[in-house]
């Protein structure tokens, strides 16, 4: 284990770069400092920059969740390097991952849930880039919602089966985790922030972002609360034309919920309560906006006083406490990297891979090398006089090792063997899980919803012996209201027709959309989503 750890969290807005080693009491905090993100000279920060751990979000990394039947470690491993293969041959770039698995039990189906991390080259080459310019090196890339996660466990207020939504909300991107007690249940990477509110704000009274931004700070106001008493007549209107944003941040909170449910299996999760930090979290009334509508306790997460801060220069400090919310994913990235215990998924590219692997072999062939010739010089002074018991032992040894490399050579089919099984096994087993169609519905909800819809209820709809093609169902109901005066017969429409040309992954679902439009304020729909005709399509 590591006993001094500097992490990087490269925000779109500031990179946060903190130095932690690990004391008898916990964590201790050496340096924290800050620089804009445009500033690309790490060389003067004054920290160790050697093996640095690096945060990873927005559009370069994706996260999927595989279940898969109970294995051994390297089965397991073969098995995710089939999928990374395949998912590599897709989208022709060239990616790297790294997997887990979460502590979800199927009990009917006697499946393990597998976390997998993928990551585009390209874009873990940006970051690793700044590094090296100014001297140090990569240890690993740290996905922000697995940081987000270690910092909760390392330094939260954990509370043993009270289920915690972990939200941190950056300008451009938003982490998700979902905990019971201790036990990751779902995790997620949003490329969406704080930064909508500027867009809206921006568009709707024609300025420059940099302007938005300062409306933002000093009128907006999204706590319900202060609904008909703004403190002037700009703020309401700069209020107004952000609360759309505002249902965005917050739809995307319900659907990582919902998304957790049918991913754990636990359709009647509740969640306990919420904490947010990033550098949006400081937003005026954002807190109250999720209370009232997520219905549940609201904190903000600060875990410094789990830190010893002792020890940091007094202008570390001050900037720390400008920036507690902001830091918590450059804590957890530290804190996952200290203790051995915490959830472990660092990704790295397969050059650096192989680099590190030659490296410990190298390291490890010469100090067997050094050993041996010690112990050769040992036994020639000792055993000068019994070359003939020598000769009858090198011949021992030269039958074992034609014996082992018998054994190699079997094992080595086998594994062959094996591996194509298990290639044919994890097409097979993609094809079956009607969750895919019940995912692949809920993505393309989430992308292309506008913002006049809600989203009711998703069901998927369970096989019956008397129908056996029904479990592909997906039945979405929902309902488009003129909350901005538009037409919502067009809205719906326009929805509709973005929702059939969605890219389901190459799939060609049938969909049976049906609709209510009694009320001109108001459309309800139904749609029946047939998962099972896109796989009976796609074999012919």
């Amino acid at each position: 284990m590591t006993s001094k750890v500097t992490a990087l969290d490269p925000g779109s807005h500031s990179l946060k770069a903190m130095t932690i080693k690990a004391g008898k009491h916990g964590l201790a905090m050496e340096r924290f400092v800050s620089l804009p993100s445009d500033d690309s000279d790490l060389s003067g920060l004054g920290l160790a920059l050697k093996s640095v751990v690096l945060g990873l979000a927005g559009r370069d990394m994706t996260l999927r969740f595989t279940q898969v039947p109970p294995a051994p470690d390297w089965q397991l491993r073969k098995l995710m390097e089939l999928e990374i293969d395949d998912l590599k041959t897709q989208t022709g770039d060239d990616l790297s991952a790294d997997f887990n698995l979460l502590p979800i039990e199927d009990e009917d189906g006697g499946m393990e849930t597998v976390l997998l991390a993928i990551a585009k080259n390209r874009g873990l080459e940006q970051h690793s880039e700044l590094l090296t310019a100014a001297g140090g090196s990569v240890a690993c890339h740290v996905p922000n919602c697995i940081a987000l996660y270690n910092a909760f466990l390392s330094c939260g207020p954990v509370e043993e089966d009270v289920v915690t939504c972990l939200v941190n909300i950056g300008h451009e991107s938003t982490d998700i985790a979902i905990v019971n007690g201790i036990d990751l249940l779902f995790v997620r990477n949003l490329s969406s922030g704080g930064k909508v509110f500027d867009e809206a704000i921006s568009t709707a009274f024609n300025v420059g972002a940099r302007k938005a931004q300062e409306l933002k700070r000093e009128l907006l106001d999204l706590d319900p609360a202060s609904r008909g008493r703004y403190a002037s007549g700009q703020a309401e209107k700069v209020t107004m034309a952000a609360g759309g944003a505002g249902s965005m941040i917050v739809s995307a909170i319900q659907s990582s919920i919902a998304f957790c449910r049918s991913q754990a299996r636990m359709p009647d999760l509740k969640i306990d309560r919420l904490l947010l930090s990033g550098g949006t979290a400081r937003t005026r009334g954002l807190k109250g906006m999720l209370l009232e509508t997520l219905r549940c306790p609201v904190e903000y997460f600060d875990p410094y006083d789990s830190v010893d801060l002792s020890g940091l220069p007094p202008e570390d400090a001050e900037n720390l406490e400008q920036m507690r919310f902001e830091s918590v994913i450059a804590l957890g990235l530290c804190a996952g990297k200290l203790d051995d215990s915490l959830y472990e998924l660092e990704i790295l590219p397969e050059h650096l891979k192989r680099r590190r692997r030659l490296l410990r072999r190298t390291i490890y062939n010469y100090a067997a090398g050094l050993c041996g010739v010690a112990l050769l010089l040992g036994l020639a002074s000792s055993e000068s006089g019994r070359l003939d018991e020598n000769q009858r032992s090198a011949a021992m040894v030269r039958r074992q090792e034609s014996r082992l490399r018998k054994i190699h050579e079997d094992a080595q089919e086998l594994v062959a063997r094996n591996a194509d099984a298990q290639q044919l096994a994890s097409s097979l087993s993609a094809r079956a899980l009607p969750l895919n169609a019940v995912l692949l519905t809920l993505r393309g909800l989430e992308q292309i919803m506008p913002p006049e819809g809600w989203l009711d209820s998703v069901e998927l709809r369970r096989p019956t012996s008397r129908d056996a093609k029904i479990n592909s169902l997906v039945i979405v109901k929902g309902r488009i209201k003129g909350v901005f005066g538009g037409d919502v017969g067009e809205v719906y429409g326009k929805f509709l027709n973005d929702f059939k040309n969605w890219d389901f992954e190459g799939f060609k679902p049938a969909i049976l959309p049906e609709s209510d439009t009694s009320n001109r304020n108001e459309t309800l729909f139904t749609w029946q989503i047939d998962m099972l005709a896109a796989v009976e399509s796609e074999d012919g």
